[in-house]
């Protein structure tokens, strides 16, 4: 959670500790705990999976909700919360334009967002491991480097026929990348101003060869386009002050 204070703080916005946040795709709920910890004190989590870690049995009536794939309504009121946070969360959501509209409706006004997204055309893909697995959506394409040898940690002895077609599958059932451009018109359109936060993420990054980067896209802008079309997106939102519409 430290990442997303730098972000913010570096463009020069507070979070206060009694704000409403949504951490969406929350996962085990490392990221709800941590706020916590760091003294904020209306902090929830989403998931359409049970992947929950408790700290307190109580904790999953009291700070999380589980939802279906199919569900696209979000069970949370209108304008609930103040920031919502996503962390690699959006390849994997498949109707994308039903979700963002969900949380607009559910952003407060003057509300939020901090997402970092995988890029589109990353080199190789973050799940399968396969070299353009997520723009060669093809089996004979899985297959090729299953017989490689590629494999995940999921894959482990499994035939290089037996990958394939678990990656085709994997490949149509849960991986959703959309192109930045895309994302601009969406993102309009459901009626959130946005800003990217690469330059941010580049100055207070832990790793020293990001923070080089850094320094050289300030001169010479072209590696932060080509770190948002090669390995991730940092993503403001900001939903204006009296919008209400879905």
């Amino acid at each position: 959670m430290r990442e997303f204070e730098k972000l913010l703080s570096r463009i020069g916005v507070t979070i206060p500790k009694d704000a409403r946040i949504l951490d969406f795709g929350c996962g085990a709920g490392g990221t709800v705990y941590a706020l916590l910890d760091r003294g904020y004190t209306q902090v929830y989590g989403y998931d359409i999976q049970d992947y929950l870690k408790l700290r307190e049995p109580g904790d999953r009536e009291k700070r999380f909700r589980i939802g279906a794939r199919q569900e696209l309504r979000l069970p949370f009121d209108d304008a609930t919360f103040d920031l919502i946070i996503s962390d690699q969360v959006f390849e994997h959501v498949m109707d994308q334009v039903a979700i963002w509209k969900e949380l607009h409706r559910v952003t407060r006004p003057g509300g939020q967002g901090l997402h970092n997204i995988p890029a589109c055309y990353m080199p190789i893909e973050g799940h399968m491991f396969v070299p353009l697995g997520s723009m060669l959506g093809h089996r004979w394409w899985y297959k090729l480097w299953a017989v490689l040898g590629i494999r995940n940690g999921y894959q482990k002895g499994l035939s290089a026929d037996e990958t394939a077609d678990r990656n085709a599958l994997y490949f149509v059932e849960r991986l959703r990348y959309v192109p930045t451009s895309c994302y601009r018109i969406l993102w309009k359109t459901v009626g959130f101003d946005y800003r990217f936060l690469t330059q941010e993420y580049f100055d207070g990054h832990r790793r020293g060869v990001l923070r080089v980067a850094g320094r050289l896209n300030r001169a010479v802008p072209i590696l932060g386009w080509l770190y948002r079309l090669l390995q991730a997106r940092q993503i403001y939102l900001r939903k204006p002050e009296g919008e209400t519409r879905p």
